[in-house]
């Protein structure tokens, strides 16, 4: 047993030292057009990429849905078309949700055909999604402050409040929803009067809170989490991939590339897959090497 307690204590230092490595290029896939978002879909063995095209604002219907394969040696750039500038995404089962300015959209992955949009006129661009173990399902409009919540085929106001400074990214996790909080005072090249922060928000009472200290700057986009409670972070103004503890403080940081966006990550094998939304491009990296 004591054999056995040292092997398991030696396995989980390595697999802690080797997450701190600096991110190694594994492959790279060039040509879409902004991409902002990559999600997994272990099903088809395939990753989701949302492509914005031109104005990350507008309702411009030029915006896409494309793929890479595992190994990124195949991929489709422009597979479901008629989206604006989808940033966002999820997947649940067989179908895609993806924010979409305006609106959600749900694409079937079967088909590659669009099978619903839940439009919200008033709201300003809708970027982040994230769903409950119940099948809520939460998406983030990053310039109105507020978060939506898809009920009863209807996408309502389910929070909205200035000190959500721009929401980003969102994971839940243990009865909150997590969030990237880009920052306030929008300037039009996307920067920002003040720093983000990493924020968490009580689903059951609403309560925000902001966990960063803000004595590091950040303007966080996408967020997931890691073990002992702590964050990656990508940091989309300066290209910087963060790791965040649990009061959402910077306490390493790693050079990517300028726009880093939305991410995915597997924090069992530390595959990384970042989209540069100005870049045209998904980078795959290994944290652990």
């Amino acid at each position: 047993m004591k054999v056995l307690a040292m092997s398991l204590f030696l396995v989980m230092v390595s697999i802690s030292v080797r997450a701190e490595m600096p991110p190694q290029v594994l492959w790279e896939v060039h040509g879409f057009k902004m991409p902002e978002s990559v999600v997994h879909d272990t099903k088809r063995k395939r990753y989701y990429v949302s492509n914005v095209n031109e104005n990350p604002l507008g309702q411009d219907y030029n915006g896409s849905i494309g793929w890479i394969d595992e190994n990124g040696s195949t991929s489709e750039l422009e597979w479901i078309t008629g989206l604006s500038s989808p940033k966002g995404l999820l997947l649940d089962g067989d179908y895609l949700y993806a924010a979409d300015v305006k609106e959600l959209v749900v694409m079937n992955v079967d088909t590659g055909l669009i099978t619903a949009r839940y439009e919200v006129p008033n709201s300003g661009v809708l970027n982040g999604i994230a769903i409950s173990k119940s099948g809520q399902v939460f998406v983030s409009d990053w310039s109105g402050n507020a978060i939506y919540v898809l009920t009863d085929n209807e996408l309502s106001i389910w929070l909205e409040d200035d000190d959500l400074e721009s929401p980003n990214g969102l994971f839940i996790k243990n009865g909150y929803i997590y969030v990237g909080a880009w920052g306030t005072g929008v300037q039009s090249d996307f920067s920002t009067q003040t720093s983000g922060s990493l924020k968490r928000i009580s689903i059951r009472h609403k309560t925000i809170e902001t966990l960063s200290d803000g004595e590091r700057w950040m303007n966080l986009d996408g967020i997931h989490p890691l073990k002992r409670r702590q964050w990656l972070a990508t940091d989309f103004i300066r290209g910087m991939l963060l790791k965040l503890n649990s009061k959402g403080d910077i306490i390493q940081e790693w050079p990517l590339e300028s726009s880093a966006a939305d991410f995915y990550f597997n924090h069992q094998t530390g595959l990384l897959l970042v989209p540069y939304l100005m870049g045209q491009k998904v980078v795959a990296y290994s944290l652990y090497h």
